[in-house]
């Protein structure tokens, strides 16, 4: 009787057995057949890309393109504005240049001025050519009174001007509106240069 039921359980562990592998095997084709749709089915997406996809794209080609013209914008501002500054520089230039030969002047920023070239419009009626005074009553600039003033004093006095007891009757005028600045710095490095 063991045999027996040793027997039986034999072949149904062989029955068993088998019956799981029949099982086995259908789901595993269907396994296979799966993974070869959605391979199919994301081949056929790369090839044929469905509408979202296609406005996706075209967005980004839209957003791309308006970069570009943003980009292409702003560097033809960028040379407007280069091309703008360098108007004004020729122009500022010319401007100098003109005035520098009229006045004798130069712009204090690229060279200094030359005073020698004001002097005789500006101060040779009163100083004289020299700067030893012309006209009674004008101090002699030549003096080391005068010499040993700063540069700052003397930049004052031509400034402001001075009261001063002249044949004419005439007090030094204010140069304030009459010189630039930096004429008027000029003209006293120029005072202090006279011999």
């Amino acid at each position: 009787m063991k045999i027996k039921i040793l027997i039986f359980l034999i072949a149904l562990a062989l029955v068993y057995a088998s019956c799981g592998k029949k099982d086995e095997q259908p789901q595993t084709e269907q396994n296979q057949q799966q993974t070869t749709q959605q391979q199919t089915q994301q081949t056929e997406q790369k090839e044929n890309p469905s509408a979202e996809e296609k406005k996706k794209e075209e967005e980004k080609k839209k957003e791309e393109e308006k970069k570009k013209e943003e980009e292409k914008k702003k560097e033809e501002m960028k040379k407007k504005e280069e091309e703008k500054k360098k108007k004004e520089e020729e122009k500022k230039k010319e401007e100098t240049e003109k005035k520098a030969d009229v006045t004798g002047e130069v712009d204090s920023k690229t060279q200094e001025i030359d005073f020698s070239k004001i002097w005789p419009k500006r101060c040779a009626k009163c100083h004289g050519k020299d700067g030893k005074g012309k006209l009674e009553g004008v101090p002699n600039l030549t003096r080391p009174e005068t010499k040993s003033k700063s540069l700052k004093e003397l930049i004052s006095t031509i400034t402001t001007g001075r009261q001063a007891e002249t044949e004419d009757g005439e007090d030094m005028p204010s140069f304030k509106n009459k010189l630039t600045p930096e004429e008027i710095e000029a003209a006293a490095k120029y005072v202090k240069s006279l011999q």
